[in-house]
């Protein structure tokens, strides 16, 4: 539902593969990212859970699934796998921030600051730093509390 024709033929490409591996991760992640990325959030976790049940090191998928019980109203799940992707990469920049998110919904800014600052201090990708900078000005505005400086090295 609410995919595009690109995107349904590569579902069904997916399911096709699935039907004859269901421990096919890459098309059980692959499948989960376009149910993710067309709003259909409950299907998407049954396939995350599904590809890391095989395989626990997939981060990006903790982490998706993590948006996914998030975007359900469901923060302490999110919460959760945010934590459980940060276990396995406690570097990872998606995680930081979206457990930054989570805090700043719950109405800890201070917290939330903390997340994004760490996520900014991993060098993430250019196109995530915006949505970062954004973010921490929004709390910083919040909290009257300046961000601590990015380390030199970085």
């Amino acid at each position: 539902e609410g995919s595009n024709t690109d995107q349904q033929k590569a579902a069904d490409a997916f399911r096709t593969a699935l039907e004859k591996d269901s421990t096919d991760t890459r098309a059980r992640v692959g499948l989960a990212d376009i149910l993710f990325d067309t709003g259909n959030w409950s299907e998407a976790i049954v396939h995350y859970r599904a590809a890391v049940r095989h395989d626990s090191s997939l981060v990006t998928a903790i982490i998706d699934q993590g948006v996914c019980y998030y975007n359900l109203s469901v923060p302490e799940e999110a919460e959760r796998l945010f934590n459980l992707a940060l276990a396995r990469d406690p570097h990872q920049p998606f995680a930081l921030f979206n457990l930054g998110i989570v805090y700043e919904r719950r109405g800890d800014p201070e917290r939330a600051l903390q997340y994004f600052h760490r996520a900014l201090q991993t060098s993430p990708p250019e196109n995530m730093k915006p949505a970062l900078m954004e973010a921490m000005q929004r709390v910083v505005q919040q909290t009257g509390k300046q961000a601590p400086p990015l380390d030199q090295g970085r």
